[in-house]
Formats: structure tokens, sequence, C-alpha cells
């Protein structure tokens, strides 16, 4: 089944004098910025159109022989493998990464450059050369940030983000409080098969679980900013970090969460690697791609379940497919009749 991606924000790239190209931000994981290829051919002065001559397969406007020497394999794959879209108000479009921009005009700067170079194609030379000059000073992906208001919406989400790191962080430390319950530790510890007889002094590794089971899990750039607030200082941190969380917002977050850890360890039987699992789950970290279950043997996956049958089911299973018609000669041959199994 194809997959069609949907367009979050789109609008016209303005790049040098009258060179506007229609471009979006996909809605994929990666937020992929792309050019409509329509528009690019237009702004590179070519027609679209299937190769007539050249190479075999490749769009006309890049299909010419004598560019195949300077089109890389990741560019040919690029161009010869559209990406389908739908536009902000339903339209079907075909896009190419807005990264490749520089690549597709370097093919042609290149072209110029070697002497190989028809008059026909001198002036898609130029116009390459307008827009890659038109990008030396500003990345693509920024200029289609801009031109799409992707831009505007990613600085609102940075100042929304701004505002709750300001209501659950604070720069001062407070006095030392117990946060982090007794039994989060008696979980880690009955997981990890360890003796838990002196709780004031904790194995190092601990703190590296807590910053990856909670810190970096409560909320996006939590654990950041708390190593920018409570650095390490000779190596030694001065205060505990959930000391600079604010006593009315950042706590009562991190209770909550260090006792939906609590139930899940309850839940997972204390088995170490399903309880990362169902946490990877239920609170994947900010940036972490989440996990699926995938089955990893797939050649044994419709393969029945072998049945240990006892010795009596086996003569049974033996007499119902006997055929007194069989001569003793064809007992090795294929029988073709159909044969009685026992799903026990």
């Amino acid at each position: 089944m194809e997959i069609i991606k949907n367009a979050l924000y789109d609008g016209q790239l303005e790049i040098g004098e009258n060179y506007l190209i229609d471009s979006a931000v996909l809605d994929d994981e990666n937020r992929t910025r792309v050019l409509n290829q329509s528009e690019l051919v237009r702004a590179l002065g070519k027609s679209q159109g299937g190769s007539k001559r050249g190479e075999a397969n490749l769009p006309r406007w890049i299909s010419a022989q004598n560019l195949s020497p300077y089109i890389s394999k990741d560019l040919r794959e690029a161009i010869l493998n559209p990406i389908k879209y739908k536009t902000t108000n339903g339209s079907l479009a075909h896009g190419i990464e807005a990264t490749k921009l520089v690549e597709i005009c370097e093919v042609w700067l290149d072209l110029e450059k070697s002497g190989d170079i028809h008059e026909s194609q001198i002036e898609t030379a130029r116009r390459a050369y307008i827009l890659i000059k038109g990008l030396a000073k500003t990345s693509i992906i920024a200029l289609v940030d801009e031109a799409t208001g992707y831009l505007d919406a990613k600085e609102r989400a940075k100042d929304t983000l701004q505002q709750f790191l300001k209501r659950a962080l604070q720069d001062e430390a407070t006095k030392w409080v117990k946060t982090f319950q007794d039994e989060f530790f008696e979980m880690i510890f009955k997981m990890k098969g360890w003796n838990w007889g002196n709780t004031a002094k904790k194995p190092q590794v601990v703190g590296h679980y807590i910053n990856d089971l909670v810190y970096s899990r409560i909320a996006p750039n939590i654990l950041s900013e708390l190593r920018l607030k409570n650095p390490k200082i000779d190596g030694i941190r001065k205060n505990k970090h959930h000391s600079h969380l604010t006593p009315d917002f950042g706590h009562p977050l991190l209770k909550e969460h260090i006792a939906g850890l609590i139930a899940l360890g309850r839940v997972s039987s204390f088995n170490w690697n399903t309880f990362l699992k169902m946490v990877d789950k239920a609170y994947p970290a900010f940036g972490q791609t989440i996990k699926l279950d995938i089955i990893d043997d797939f050649e044994n996956f419709d393969k029945p379940k072998e049945i240990k049958l006892s010795k009596f089911n086996k003569s049974l299973v033996k007499g119902l497919n006997f055929n007194p018609k069989l001569k003793e000669n064809d007992k090795d041959e294929p029988n073709n009749n159909p044969q009685v199994s026992l799903d026990l």
C-alpha cells in the first residue's frame, strides 16, 4: 500500500528574485521539508515529463546524457522516487527533500564547469547558480520553515515549553526533603537482585536509572535544564536534582511519575526487562522512538505448534490412516489420500 503523507504547513519559498517554489513541512516523525517537484523544475527553467532520451527512467529535466556523471546514487533515487503528499488544501503533490536542492543545482554547475554543456542547458545552469547563491547565507531548512509558517509554530512551541519549565523548575535549590519513596528503591533492588540492607548507600548506577526512568520522561528538556541548574563541580553535584523542582508544580509532577513507575514494577512481577519495556510504552523518553512489539521469528510464526501424542493416540492415527488397498511396495510412495490428524 502506497503511503501518502500530509503537509502540516505549506507555502511559497522565495529564492533570489522571482523564483517561487511551493514548499511544505510533512507530518512524518522527522517533519521532512519538501519542495514541490513541478515548481522546482519550473524554477530551473525546465519542463516536466518522462525521459525520451538520455538516462532511462529519469525525468526529462535531469535525464540528459552529459548530466549523468554528476548525479550521485542518492540524488538519483530521490528524483526517481519523489515523495507523494497532500497539501493543506487537499491537493496531491510530488516533492523532493528540500536538502536535495543544493545537490541538484550543483549537478548543473558541475556540467557548466566541465565545458561539456550544450547551449540549450546554459539558461538552466544560470538559474541553478542564482538558486544556490540565494542559499549561501541561510540553510534551506530555515527558509522552508519561514516560508511555510512552521518557524512561527516552532517558536510558539518553544515559548510554551519555556513557560512549562519555568513553572516546574527553579534556580535556587530548596531545603532537602525526602521525595523518592523507599518503595521505589526497594523495587529496583528487588528487580536487580541486590541486597536491600543499607539504604543509605546505593550503587552509583541507580543515579543513571533515575535519570533515565524519571527525569528524561517527565517532560521535554527537564533533565538537560536540571543539569544546567545543578552542574557537577569536581565530579559532584551540590544538590539533588529534585531540590530544583518547584514545590507547587514540579514536585507533584515528580511524585505522580514515581507512583506510576512503582505500579508498573508491580505489574511486571518485578522483572527488570519486562518493567523497562512497559516503561518505554507508558512513559517514552522525550526524543525516543517508541518501540513496537515485533515477532522476531517470522519463519515459525505461522507454523502450528508440535503436538506430542500418547502411544494410544499414535496407534489410533496409524489405524485411521491405514489403507488396505495400498500395495506393500507403494508404502514409501506419497499417499494422496487425506490423512487424519488429531489436533489435541
